[in-house]
């Protein structure tokens, strides 16, 4: 029996990390990818790798805004695995683009990708809180779809990949005076969309497990407001506060997504609950 266990462990390990591509990530059920990049500057920022609270792992990217360009830039190419030199990947197996970031800015950026010399881009706009991201220096998770990615023509191609992580302010010329650093972590592609299992904006609480069946719990240090709502926005429970573990059942509702909403004082965080 316990061979069997860990057999059937393993293989769903393995089924895992083939639906998974690692691009910049420590965390090790992510598949198998890159473990190098090579930053290029294309303007107003200088790279460093800190060790003080990544959103996973030891380590993450920041990228420091020179105070003074009228536009930022920066370019991350995928490298082999002696980083000796730039690679080609292919990315064409995958749908969902997924990346934590932080940051304080107020300009809306541009995510891109290079792929047969054509470039594709996504907006991200922290004033419409696109992909549930906004700037409030708290790490977000996003996972955003490939075909959300707009190719400048039809040529751009996911299977020939050579610049796997632009980053690229949307205006010229207004953002000088403005705080422009970033920092990312956590970045891979994947088969199906990931649903964010961290949180940063209020601090100190877990949500678990997720997946759930139907029954869960929170646990938090703090008071905190919790609601509970399907996904057309019909609220489902609304528990006024909680502090400590508490206990959840959603069992008698249909399976799919459902959004948990922890409110402290002007503080909220909107957290993906899936129930399979």
């Amino acid at each position: 029996m316990k061979k069997i266990t860990l057999l059937a462990f393993l293989l769903l390990s393995a089924i895992i990390k083939a639906q998974t591509y690692a691009i910049y990530t420590e965390d090790t059920s992510i598949g198998a990818g890159l473990t190098h990049l090579r930053f290029s500057n294309g303007q107003a920022f200088s790279l460093s790798e800190p060790t003080t609270a990544p959103y996973e792992g030891t380590q993450n990217y920041l990228l420091t805004y020179n105070g003074s360009s009228s536009y930022f830039h920066a370019i991350f190419l995928p490298r082999n695995s002696s980083n000796t030199s730039d690679v080609t990947i292919d990315l064409s197996a995958y749908s969902y683009y997924n990346i934590s970031l932080k940051t304080s800015s107020p300009t809306p950026f541009y995510l891109r990708m290079r792929g047969n010399g054509i470039t594709a881009k996504v907006l991200i706009d922290p004033a419409s809180n696109s992909y549930g991201f906004t700037n409030d220096n708290q790490w977000h998770f996003m996972s955003i779809p490939f075909a959300d990615f707009i190719p400048e023509s039809a040529s751009f191609s996911l299977a020939l990949i050579t610049e796997v992580l632009v980053l690229r302010s949307n205006v010229t010329g207004t953002i000088v005076g403005t705080v422009n650093d970033f920092e990312f972590d956590n970045v891979y592609a994947s088969v199906s969309e990931v649903l964010s299992n961290k949180t940063y904006s209020l601090q100190n609480f877990t949500v678990y497990p997720n997946p759930t069946q139907g029954q869960f719990n929170i646990t938090t240090n703090e008071e905190l407001t919790v609601v509970i709502y399907d996904m057309v926005g019909k609220i489902i429970l609304n528990q006024k506060s909680i502090k400590g573990t508490h206990h959840f059942d959603i069992s008698n509702f249909s399976n799919g997504l459902y959004l948990i909403t922890l409110t402290k004082n002007k503080e909220k965080q909107t957290y993906k609950l899936l129930k399979n």
